[in-house]
């Protein structure tokens, strides 16, 4: 009788013992489908972290906020799956917050090109066990799409001379959500003027080995407005009517140019103006993150064969 009590003491001793805990290494790598190498803004740096790491019931058990993204170190118990929610270069600490407050969090932007020391990036990774190595690398995404623009002349009757003076995002969100899909809501979260570039800055589109130019590269926060236009089967289709607020939401570009042919030309001061809304398709409106769009804008003949919403004539006026 005393051999058994004791048997059964040594078994209750041992199922009450703590659980073990290891240290783990969290490490952070950049997703871009693009290898290009940037100066301004640099695509792939990450100036702070913020980590939330919540637990198996949604309890955050970590919150850290580090100037670096070369590791972060912490104690987690083994073998147990954590949720981590991180965000790059939000530029300071964000709030501690449980798990439905970070699904909806928006990051808001002061000006249009507050990116530029570091594009803000995010990930979300559930459910994760560390492993015997203690390690978890998480995949950082921008949170921004990235246009890559070029001018296409080789269309253009001889004599036909098209200068692009500015291009600027028009509908340019203000924020976007961090972890999760993302789009304008109002008015009151677009710039009044949204991000531009003039001068030597647009010099790109106007140069290149042939009638192709260079590529100019702008940036721009998510925005999913989705499928809007059913029956638009090619650009030309992708634009509401006059009275439709649909598309004071949708990001587009605006480029203006000065132009010059045997029988027009731009009046002194004002430009010739190419409107487009971007998307995926003719009818549809959503601005990706982490996604390169590539456009080529290719005027035909005169350059002046549209006078609508796409293409402003206003400026042009006879030689």
């Amino acid at each position: 009788m005393r051999k058994a009590g004791l048997i059964l003491l040594l078994a209750t001793l041992s199922c009450s013992r703590a659980p073990l805990r290891q240290l783990v290494t969290i490490e952070f790598r950049t997703s871009c489908q693009s290898t290009r190498s940037s100066v301004n803004p640099p695509e792939e740096a990450v100036e702070d972290v913020n980590l939330f790491i919540f637990g198996p019931e949604g309890v955050m058990e970590e919150h850290i906020w580090a100037k670096s993204s070369t590791g972060i170190s912490v104690s987690l118990l083994e073998d147990v799956p954590y949720t981590y929610f991180a965000c790059a270069n939000a530029g300071y600490r964000l709030q501690d917050v449980g798990i439905e407050e970070l699904e909806g969090m928006r990051y808001y932007l002061t000006y249009t090109d507050e990116y530029s020391k570091g594009i803000p990036m995010s990930c979300v990774a559930r459910d994760v066990v560390a492993g015997e190595e203690g390690k978890v690398e998480l995949e950082l995404q921008r949170c921004m799409a990235r246009l890559e623009i070029r001018m296409d002349r080789s269309a253009l009757y001889s004599g036909v001379d098209i200068d692009v003076e500015s291009i600027e995002v028009g509908a340019c969100p203000r924020s976007v959500q961090l972890f999760g899909k993302s789009r304008v809501r109002s008015k009151d979260d677009i710039f009044a003027k949204g991000f531009n570039k003039d001068g030597r800055d647009v010099w790109a589109l106007n140069t290149g080995s042939g009638a192709v130019s260079e590529p100019l590269y702008l940036y721009i926060l998510e925005n999913c407005q989705g499928d809007l236009l059913d029956d638009a089967h090619g650009p030309e289709d992708k634009v509401f009517e006059s009275l439709d607020g649909r598309g004071e939401l949708c990001s587009h570009v605006i480029i203006k140019a000065s132009y010059y042919s045997p029988r027009y030309h731009t009046k002194p001061g004002e430009y010739l103006i190419y409107r487009f809304y971007l998307g995926e398709s003719p009818g549809n409106f959503d601005v990706r993150r982490n996604v390169n769009y590539r456009i080529t804008v290719r005027p035909e003949g005169s350059g002046l064969n549209e006078n609508s919403w796409r293409v402003d004539r206003g400026a042009i006026e006879a030689n």
